[in-house]
């Protein structure tokens, strides 16, 4: 079996409201692409048969209204219509943490929210700040899964101290005993620290920028490094740092079909570790 032809779950994908697309009719950059109708597509062609839809701590990205309410009502209904989307709840550091924690309750009265996704770089707060403490406490009592991105940018690339450098992302967890987190991105190009956490991994974005710099094999060795138990299929699609987003896809199948997973560990990566993880 083939990554095109495989079932598969994409823990990691943006969609743009339609409000926003219509308030926004001459973006000609990678948020243009960002449509459920054209990602709808994605998934007939290429046998994806759930998505996350994943917000980015940034309101004026996802409503027209800015509002913690209105991107959570956004995404909402664009999973309703179509039950192969799920979503993550967003975060607004505008509002206090308590009362972000009471938005994000009210997201989980609907089936179609897995999770919380926090965005250091959007926020401007690092990952370790008091403020994340207290999500992290309501994510723990709730048993509810924190997805974090950390991929630090070009410029701190190597940068412990970044926002969301995995060593942070490590701190932050050793406070919170029981705390499930996805580590997006593998943690980018620091991926030597991410991969002693104790936690799942969404391989998102990083992917091609792996065997752009490493090469097939060494980019194979590090996944297995992470563990296939671990390891979550997804694009971060229609964003890239080295690819365009018409070929996001084909991309990745391509890098896939060349590591030496079994047919079994590719159905772990594709869609069993997520179908555990978010109880779909």
């Amino acid at each position: 079996m083939n990554w095109r032809e495989i079932p598969k779950i994409d823990a990691h994908v943006h969609i743009i409201p339609d409000e926003v697309h219509a308030a926004n009719p001459d973006s000609d950059d990678e948020f243009s692409f960002a449509t459920a109708a054209g990602y709808r597509r994605l998934m007939d062609q290429f046998n994806i048969q759930k998505a996350v839809v994943m917000p980015f701590n940034d309101p004026w990205l996802m409503s027209m209204d800015f509002t913690i309410d209105a991107v959570h009502q956004n995404m909402l209904s664009i999973c309703e219509k179509d039950c192969r989307f799920h979503c993550f709840a967003d975060v607004d550091t505008r509002n206090t943490a308590e009362s972000i924690c009471a938005q994000i309750q009210k997201t989980f009265a609907h089936t179609k929210f897995c999770g919380i996704k926090l965005h250091p770089n959007n926020s401007g707060m690092n990952i370790d700040d008091a403020y994340n403490d207290i999500i992290a406490e309501y994510a723990v009592k709730h048993d509810r899964v924190i997805a974090v991105h950390s991929y630090p940018s070009s410029a701190r690339e190597q940068d412990r101290d970044e926002y969301c450098s995995p060593e942070r992302i490590g701190r932050w967890m050793d406070r919170h005993f029981g705390l499930k987190v996805i580590v997006c991105h593998l943690g980018g190009f620091q991926w030597k620290d991410a991969v002693k956490l104790n936690a799942f991994f969404d391989i998102s974005s990083i992917l091609p920028d792996f065997v752009d710099r490493y090469g097939i094999k060494k980019t194979n060795t590090i996944l297995r490094e992470f563990g296939t138990e671990r390891l979550l299929f997804a694009t971060d699609w229609p964003f890239s740092r080295s690819v365009e987003p018409a070929k996001i896809m084909e991309r990745y199948f391509d890098i896939l079909d060349q590591m030496d997973f079994s047919e079994e560990e590719m159905h772990r990566i594709s869609h069993l570790n997520a179908e555990a993880l978010f109880m779909f």
